[in-house]
């Protein structure tokens, strides 16, 4: 806990407190403050997101209190932060490995989505955000109950129940406390911007989820990997559809692929989890090993090793490098999923 007076020389209370809210925003924090205006207060609470406001002066009894106050509301936030981390983690985890059993072939997909999703964030200056990897797990919960075998399509072009998969995904989810947001980013997660697509409303351009715009565009371009499209054919399909995408959000995802994807030729002893293959990759038996697109897992990275060592396979194979993008943006921290 942080208790700070209002006046101060060289920098008020309103920004030291400010400055703690951004670098440790678990930090419980108050201000003392002899000044009465409602103005004054009103900034305390809104700009430093100030715990209690305590008024001057203030008897060492009151103060106390104060302090076992903030206490508790410290307690209280880090057992949510439990809550979160683990309750919450185990729940998601449960779902996403039913997904995972029921629907395989989804894994390789929603590891291409997680991390386009990580990297877009960094691009557009945001900070990788905890709901990123269940929300695009968890996206996937409609498809079992509808399949969809037309489902590398990108393009809204699918019928019947296959549409609805999203709102079904979205009713179960938000059934989940804390899931609320996740649950309506993934409802939104196939509408355009341009407001076409479902569910059918008014709903278009900002107002869509900041969720379901970046699941837009990330699933769409895993889409497009997984039909053995280059990194240049699939931003031309979007860019030929770009009335469906958020063109800030689309701007920054280019300038990711723009500027941190390098393809490159590596031993296959070389490979690392930064890397995602780009073309197929046999055993000299001939079986398949991992696809065009395919992003190189701990457990890939296994299944090579065992291979080699049992010189079933041996060479090269092209990879792309994917670096950390947008490592200079200016973060912002407080943003709406």
């Amino acid at each position: 806990m942080v208790v700070s007076d209002m006046k101060m020389p060289g920098m008020s209370g309103l920004e030291l407190l400010e400055k703690i809210k951004n670098q440790s925003p678990d930090t419980v924090r108050m201000m003392f403050t002899g000044n009465s205006d409602q103005k004054t207060a009103v900034d305390a609470v809104n700009i430093g997101d100030i715990f209690r406001f305590i008024n001057k002066p203030c008897s060492p009894q009151d103060l106390l209190a104060h302090l076992k106050a903030a206490q508790k509301q410290h307690d209280l936030i880090m057992a949510e932060k439990v809550l979160l981390n683990k309750t919450l983690k185990g729940v998601i985890s449960v779902l996403t490995e039913v997904i995972r059993m029921v629907n395989p072939e989804q894994t390789q997909y929603s590891n291409r989505v997680i991390s386009h999703m990580q990297n877009l964030a960094r691009a557009a200056g945001m900070k990788p955000h905890w709901s990123f990897e269940p929300m695009v797990e968890l996206s996937q919960l409609g498809h079992i109950l509808f399949p969809d075998k037309t489902s590398d399509n990108p393009m809204p072009s699918a019928s019947g129940l296959q549409l609805h998969a999203p709102e079904l995904a979205a009713d179960l989810i938000k059934k989940i406390p804390r899931l609320e947001s996740i649950g309506r980013a993934i409802l939104y997660q196939s509408k355009c911007f341009n407001g076409e697509g479902l569910p059918m409303d008014d709903i278009a351009g900002k107002d869509i989820p900041l969720g379901a715009r970046m699941l837009k565009i990330t699933c769409d371009y895993a889409r497009l990997e997984g039909q053995k499209n280059s990194t240049l054919e699939a931003r031309e399909q979007m860019q030929e559809a770009s009335v469906h995408y958020d063109p800030d959000l689309l701007a920054a995802f280019f300038k990711y692929l723009d500027a941190n994807t390098t393809q490159v030729k590596v031993d296959l002893i070389s490979l690392t989890t930064e890397m995602i293959i780009e073309e197929e990759l046999f055993t000299d038996r001939g079986q398949l090993v991992a696809t065009k697109g395919q992003r190189v897992t701990e457990a890939l990275l296994n299944i090579i090793c065992h291979c080699i060592e049992n010189r079933a396979m041996s060479g090269t194979v092209t990879v792309s490098l994917i670096e950390e993008a947008g490592a200079q943006a200016t973060p912002s921290p407080n943003y709406e999923i």
